[in-house]
């Protein structure tokens, strides 16, 4: 390596690597005859794992269409990886649980995926897994921070924008 990377540099890497990443789990888990689990899906099962939401709430953290949403939780509904039960504070919405087979899913899912990937990194020398010791876990905190700033605005906006919607 020829001179230290500037953040920059690290940036334009980063983004060589996360499609790539991303193919290499979907063509995964297409050959592994898991075709009707996506890489989307799984990360939805996990989610809702750690708290019910409803399926706007996924439209609102995938930042994507609230149709789109519902057609991934439709199809989730139908594998019997997660039911809709009536929130008991707005009757209006449903709040989506995991259900044990979704649990099951999305945990032997995840272990295939982590397995998948050490293959492939075995060819690391201790140095570079040390530099991802050190390097990944800054990184989730970066991004981690940026996503509660942007909730944090987002949330702000809202706010601003219903102080001016007249009743």
């Amino acid at each position: 390596m020829d001179k230290t990377w500037s953040v920059h540099k690290l940036s334009e890497e980063l983004m060589k690597i996360f499609p790539n990443m991303g193919r290499q789990i979907s063509y995964f888990l297409r050959e592994s005859g898991e075709e009707e689990t996506t890489l989307m899906q799984v990360s939805v099962l996990h989610q809702i794992q750690e708290r019910s939401m409803t399926a706007s709430d996924i439209a609102k953290k995938r930042r994507v269409s609230l149709q789109s949403a519902s057609v991934l939780v439709q199809s989730m509904v139908e594998k019997g990886w997660i039911v809709r039960e009536p929130d008991s504070k707005d009757r209006r919405q449903f709040l989506l649980q995991i259900t044990p087979e979704g649990m099951e899913k999305a945990e032997a899912t995840r272990n295939q995926i982590i397995n998948h990937l050490a293959s492939f990194l075995e060819e690391l020398s201790p140095e570079e897994i040390s530099a991802g010791q050190v390097f990944l876990p800054a990184l989730y905190r970066v991004l981690s921070n940026q996503i509660t700033n942007n909730a944090s605005q987002d949330e702000r906006q809202r706010t601003l924008e219903e102080e001016k919607t007249p009743l």
